[in-house]
């Protein structure tokens, strides 16, 4: 029987103890349920005491004799619980700051001018004339998944993806996964990461789901995404090595921008060559979906539209730095991203929200970190490396 050691134990305790102020801060827990019981029985500990016992064991982990990569994981995700203690007591924090402390990163605007380049490249690829917004949702309106055929879909695309995985990691026997549609959410899907090697993903039906893309969303939130991080380094780090940090999942802190970059490289990876992957759409999943529209163009539109996620970033620091009005900011939205009106109101509301403002900046400012590492080391390798080491 593993035992854990109590530098462990005490960080599961306080991020229990932060999640009884701020639902949604544990993404997951699965470790030992007497600690979980214990925080429970305690009840909700006054915030600035919180605050006092995260200083106390950053102290404990700085002195202690430990791994150099353990204590560094250990140091910066306090870090990030102090952040958020901080906000919980009501301290006002700059975004910069906060995106800082929260996930260790700098958070940086991209340049209005290269949003514009973008959408002149759609502007050329798409048919007629008029309205850019309007002729790309008509356009994309075309690879538009009926909502009977999004769970058939994306199973093609789940079974594709885990082979391909399976030839990159080795995947823990019994691991499984679930798919499920839901509704009123602020994002377009979700992996909720059950432990013992099981996730269930969400989709949001009310956001769009596209024949060209769900091979993307089941990438980022399955395989090789979410789900087979999560499972990999519970298994390492958790189950095989017995550290205890390793049950419990925080969303606001720099494990996430490190799931985040995994997740939103995660098909680059599996499918680095564009046209094989063409092939397997027109071959496969656009038949499944009555889909009549050639998978190259799509492909070629889709990254498109995927470089203008910017600005979201930028729209975060209109709303927080700035203090600009939410409807200038979605007036910006509404220009650059070229999406739907519900699909604009659902990201304001997703950068709005002050408990998660800070999350916007995960998703690009991973991708493009992890793909600069892999023009080092190579993007396989510097992929299987995040996906199982406890990195910062």
């Amino acid at each position: 029987m593993i035992q854990f050691d109590s530098i462990g134990r005490e960080y599961v305790r306080l991020a229990l103890h932060v999640e009884q102020h701020f639902r949604g801060f544990v993404d997951a827990y699965y470790g030992p349920p007497e600690i979980k019981a214990r925080v429970e029985a305690e009840g909700r500990r006054d915030v600035h005491r919180l605050r006092d016992e995260v200083e106390a064991l950053s102290g404990q982990i700085a002195a202690a004799v430990l791994d150099d990569r353990r204590r560094d994981y250990l140091l910066r995700q306090l870090r990030a619980m102090q952040t958020v203690l901080r906000r919980l007591a009501g301290e006002e924090l700059a975004l910069v700051e906060e995106v800082q402390g929260c996930f260790d990163i700098t958070p940086e605007r991209v340049d209005d001018a290269t949003l514009e380049a973008v959408r002149r490249e759609i502007d050329a690829l798409l048919p007629g004339a008029g309205d850019l917004t309007e002729r790309l949702t008509a356009w994309r309106r075309q690879l538009e998944l009926p909502v009977d055929r999004i769970l058939p879909v994306a199973q093609l695309a789940l079974a594709e993806a885990r082979q391909r995985s399976a030839a990159l990691f080795d995947l823990p026997e019994g691991e499984s996964v679930d798919l499920q549609l839901v509704s009123d959410k602020p994002w377009s899907a979700y992996n909720w990461y059950l432990g013992n090697y099981r996730s269930r993903i969400d989709i949001n039906t009310d956001t769009p789901i596209y024949a060209d893309t769900v091979w993307k969303l089941i990438t980022h939130e399955v395989y090789p995404g979410h789900h087979t991080e999560h499972m990999l380094k519970e298994r390492r780090w958790y189950r095989q090595a017995g550290r205890l940090e390793h049950s419990i999942q925080l969303l606001i802190a720099p494990e996430s921008f490190v799931a985040e970059a995994i997740a939103t490289t995660a098909a680059d990876v599996i499918w680095p060559d564009r046209v094989e992957l063409a092939q397997w759409l027109n071959d496969v999943v656009f038949p499944a979906a009555n889909i009549q529209v050639g998978a190259d163009q799509a492909l070629r539109i889709g990254a498109l539209i995927e470089a203008l996620a910017d600005a979201s970033d930028n729209a975060a620091f209109m709303l927080h730095a700035d203090r600009r009005p939410p409807e200038e900011v979605l007036d910006y939205l509404r220009h650059y991203s070229l999406r739907r009106e519900s699909e604009l109101q659902r990201t304001l509301r997703f950068v709005s929200d002050p408990q998660f403002r800070t999350y916007v900046f995960n998703y690009r400012g991973g991708s493009r970190l992890l793909k600069h590492a892999g023009e080092v080391v190579g993007l396989r390798e510097a992929f299987r490396w995040v996906s199982t080491e406890p990195v910062t």
